[in-house]
């Protein structure tokens, strides 16, 4: 008998030592669980917001020559260099403006892959970098033209120029742009066009200076 009560007593000791590990490994879990879950809380916090098909992000003019780097690094997919074979350029026919304002407000995708700002509407020289670009898409149809290549890199330079030169700050980076997008993506200098449509965003206008830029793109070569 008396080794039954010692084996009882042994094993309610037992049982009451085993509480308090219990409890331990309980309030652990649950510690663990919490931290976790402020951790998954946090990061989704600080995490970058999901691209929109309408954003944005502009590519500042400086009176040094810019960095284009950040063209090629920050795109949502993969650049495919055989993927564009030219380079469209025409002005917005516009006093003023910006991708959003010229594509008709925030919900309206832009149809060009760069815009280049004449300080109205825009930072005079400021890049605006579209979605297009961003997620390799084809360009968007330019108001006035009758069709678009899908593996032209279109770019709008704002300001009507029916009536004045770019400013020349926007010829600078134009050049600058080009002459970039050209040497990363190996499109020859005769690839680059643009068309005489009087009265049109999908013109260039009579102003642009077109044997000049032409002289310019050709030099690199």
């Amino acid at each position: 008998m008396k080794t039954h009560r010692s084996n009882s007593s042994s094993s309610s000791a037992e049982r009451k030592a085993a509480i308090p590990t219990t409890r331990r490994r309980v309030v652990v879990l649950v510690s663990l669980v919490g931290v976790l879950t402020f951790t998954s809380a946090l990061l989704l916090a600080i995490a970058p917001a999901p691209l929109s098909p309408q954003t944005t992000s502009t590519l500042l003019a400086s009176e040094t020559t810019p960095s284009f780097d950040e063209l090629y690094d920050q795109t949502a997919v993969s650049i495919d260099s055989h993927r564009w074979n030219y380079i469209y350029i025409h002005h917005s026919d516009t006093a003023s403006g910006n991708s959003q304002t010229l594509a008709g407000g925030e919900n309206t995708m832009p149809p060009d892959h760069f815009l280049i700002g004449n300080g109205d509407g825009c930072g005079d020289g400021d890049i605006e970098v579209g979605s297009r670009w961003k997620q390799q898409l084809a360009p968007g149809r330019t108001p006035g033209s009758d069709w678009i290549v899908e593996n032209c890199i279109s770019i709008c330079v704002v300001g009507d120029f029916n009536k004045a030169r770019p400013t020349p700050l926007q010829q600078r980076q134009l050049i600058q742009l080009v002459q970039s997008l050209r040497g990363r993506l190996h499109i020859p200098a005769d690839r680059v066009f643009f068309d005489q449509k009087p009265d049109s965003p999908a013109g260039i206008g009579s102003y642009f200076p077109a044997t000049d830029f032409r002289r310019e793109i050709a030099s690199a070569d």
